[in-house]
C-alpha cells in the first residue's frame, strides 16, 4: 500500500503535469513549472527516491522546444536509484492437457496452436556482460534467456459488440500477416486467445537490432535469444492500448514461459528497451511498449526503471523523438544509465566522450563476431 504522503506527492505530480500541458505558450508553461517546483519540498529522509514531480517537469521542458528540439539530445536529470521491491520468485506451471490443435496449462493458460510454424533453430552465445570477460568457446545455448513485449500495430476498431465482425476479421488477418513473417512466438489477440506462432524452439524475427543484458550476459539481437509476444494491439489508438482479457492471457503465458525456462523477471521487457538503430547508434529504432506496459498486473517488477544496458554497455544515446514516445519509468532508466556510464569513466580516469566512443567499438566488436558465426553456421 502507498503510504499517504507518498501518494498525495504522486497526487501533486500529476496535477502539475497536467495544468503544464495546458499552457499552449513555452514562455509561460515554463515560468509556471518553475514556480511549482519552487513551492514543491521533496520528501525528507527519503534520499533514495526520486520524486515523481521532478521527472514530470524535466520532461515537460523539453516538450517547450520548437525546432531545436528535433535535433538536440534532452538533458535528462542525475537520479539517486529507487529501492527495488525483489523480484517475484519463478511460477510454477506445469501443462494439463494437449491436444491436436490446443494446450491447457495449470494456471488456466490455453494455447491455440492451430497456426503454429517452425523456423530457424535457436541457438546464441553467451556474452560475458564485463568487456572482456571470459566466454566458453563454441558453447551454444538452446533455451529462452527472456521475453519481449511487443504490440502487432495492426489497424484497430472499438473493442465494442456492434464491431464483433469487424474485430474477428481484423485479427485474423493480423494473425495470418504475422505467421506469414514468422514475426513473434506468441500473439494474444483483442478477444485474449492466445495464438502460439513461432515454434518456441525457434527463433522469431521480432525484436531486429536490439540489445539487453542481466547481471552475467550480453544479448545482442535478441531474436535468437528472447521469446516474443504480442499483444493485438496499437500504441496510437485512442483507448487504452489492451484490455482485461489481454492482460490475464499475457500473465499467465508469461507465468508459463517463465517457469518452463526459468526466465528470471528481469528479463522480460519491453520492445521499446530493448530496440536500437546500429545506423546513429540510438536507442529506440520501434518504441511500441515505451510506456504503459502493465508489468505489475503480469506478476512482473516495474521494469521500465531498469538502466538501459544499450546505453551504459555499448555506448547508445537516445534523442527527444525516442523520449516524446516513452513514459516516466524508462526516463528514469535513462538518467540512471547515463550515471552509470559516468561512474564507470570517472573509474577508468576517462574522458565520458572517448569512454562512450570505445563502448561503440566493443558494440561493432560484438556484432562482427555474432554475424561471422550465423554467416559460418548457414555455409
Amino acid at each position: 500500500m502507498i503510504a499517504p504522503e507518498r501518494s498525495q506527492e504522486f497526487h501533486n505530480a500529476a496535477h502539475v503535469e497536467r495544468r503544464a500541458r495546458k499552457i499552449d505558450d513555452p514562455v509561460q508553461r515554463l515560468k509556471y513549472l518553475r514556480a511549482a517546483a519552487a513551492i514543491t519540498e521533496a520528501p525528507k529522509q527519503r534520499t533514495w527516491a526520486v520524486p515523481a514531480m521532478a521527472f514530470s517537469i524535466v520532461v515537460l521542458v523539453l516538450t517547450m522546444r520548437s525546432d531545436a528540439h528535433l535535433r538536440a539530445k534532452p538533458e535528462i536529470r542525475r537520479v539517486t536509484p529507487t529501492i527495488r521491491m525483489a523480484a517475484p520468485e519463478v511460477p510454477n506451471v506445469w501443462r494439463v492437457e494437449a491436444g491436436k490443435d490446443f494446450e491447457v496449462y495449470s494456471n488456466g493458460l490455453r494455447i491455440d496452436n492451430q497456426l503454429a510454424v517452425s523456423s530457424r533453430p535457436r541457438s546464441y552465445q553467451l556474452v560475458p556482460v564485463e568487456e572482456g570477460g571470459k566466454r566458453l568457446a563454441g558453447a551454444l545455448v538452446t533455451t529462452p534467456a527472456g521475453i519481449v513485449f511487443h504490440t502487432t500495430e495492426s489497424h484497430q476498431v472499438p473493442f465494442e459488440a456492434p464491431e464483433q465482425r469487424n474485430l474477428q476479421r481484423i485479427t485474423r488477418e493480423t494473425l495470418l500477416f504475422v505467421r506469414n513473417k514468422q514475426a513473434y512466438h506468441f500473439v494474444i489477440d483483442r478477444f485474449g486467445r492466445v495464438h502460439r506462432i513461432v515454434a518456441e524452439s525457434d527463433a522469431a524475427n521480432h525484436a531486429g537490432n536490439s540489445i539487453w543484458a542481466d547481471a552475467k550476459s550480453l544479448y545482442l539481437e535478441l531474436n535468437q535469444s528472447f521469446l516474443g509476444i504480442a499483444f493485438e494491439a496499437s500504441m496510437q489508438a485512442d483507448q487504452a492500448p489492451i484490455n482485461e482479457a489481454q492482460i490475464h492471457s499475457g500473465k499467465v503465458l508469461t507465468e508459463m514461459l517463465r517457469s518452463k525456462y526459468r526466465i528470471p523477471a528481469e528479463n522480460c521487457v519491453t520492445h521499446a528497451q530493448v530496440s536500437v538503430n546500429p545506423g546513429n547508434m540510438r536507442i529506440g529504432w520501434h518504441a511500441d511498449w515505451g510506456k504503459d506496459f502493465p508489468f505489475q498486473q503480469m506478476g512482473l517488477p516495474e521494469n521500465y526503471e531498469l538502466p538501459l544496458p544499450s546505453l551504459f554497455l555499448l555506448g547508445f544515446d537516445y534523442d527527444p523523438v525516442y523520449i516524446n514516445a516513452t513514459g516516466t519509468g524508462i526516463w528514469k532508466a535513462l538518467a540512471l544509465a547515463e550515471e552509470r556510464t559516468r561512474d564507470a569513466a570517472g573509474a577508468k580516469g576517462i574522458a565520458l566522450a572517448d569512454y562512450q566512443a570505445r563502448l561503440r567499438r566493443r558494440y561493432r566488436d560484438e556484432i562482427t563476431t555474432l554475424r561471422y558465426r550465423s554467416s559460418d553456421e548457414e555455409n
